[in-house]
């Protein structure tokens, strides 16, 4: 940084490294009352809104299906598995509104949606399959779905029928939720719990 009289400005040059010596830095104090409010940004932001809406408008649904099962609740997590023996997709979703679904996709692209039984107090925030990483002997490890949720709850649900094996309760939220690569652990951000299922 070159030096400079107090009516010149400092000059930088970014391709070296500079610094600022003592004496060189000056203290400004800013009243924070005496800057008027901008109004033109609202407008501005209002314009962008209804342009966006109206090409919103214009723009055709060419979904092949939609879910809506969340009662306008924003959807927090969805995880998904497709099975190619049955050419068929397994979608789970959570939501803000505390329940958890499960929607399954046939050839046709007909949906059967279940609702997960277990009554979450709070969001669910996570949701995760192990169907991929299962082996065909499922006495080993069984095809489960994991539902996590802000009341510290983890459950496990049958992915072919919905139905709930296992209610695992955690001392806090759960951010996250992932299985192992075995298939047979389920993790999630505020513990660990090994599921040890054994064939009859």
């Amino acid at each position: 940084m070159d030096n400079q009289t107090d009516d010149q400005q400092l000059i930088i040059d970014d391709s070296e490294e500079s610094f600022i010596k003592e004496g060189e830095a000056v203290e400004v104090e800013v009243d924070d009352n005496d800057i008027p409010m901008d109004d033109d940004g609202d407008d501005e932001v209002d314009a962008v809104a209804g342009d966006i809406s109206t090409n919103a408008k214009e723009i055709p649904d060419m979904s092949i299906q939609k879910l809506i099962c969340h009662n306008s609740s924003s959807v927090y997590a969805v995880a998904s598995h497709h099975d190619p023996a049955t050419n068929s997709l397994s979608i789970i979703t959570g939501g803000g509104d505390d329940k958890a679904f499960l929607h399954k996709l046939d050839n046709n692209n007909t949906v059967k949606t279940i609702q997960l039984s277990h009554a979450h107090t709070d969001s669910v925030s996570s949701v995760a399959s192990n169907e991929k990483l299962v082996s065909t002997d499922l006495s080993k490890t069984p095809k489960y779905l994991a539902v996590g949720a802000y009341d510290g709850s983890v459950v496990l649900y049958n992915p072919d029928n919905g139905e709930k094996i296992k209610v695992l309760d955690g001392p806090t939220d759960v951010e996250f939720l992932s299985f192992h690569p075995k298939g047979g652990s389920v993790s999630c951000s505020t513990y660990y719990e090994r599921l040890n299922i054994q064939s009859e």
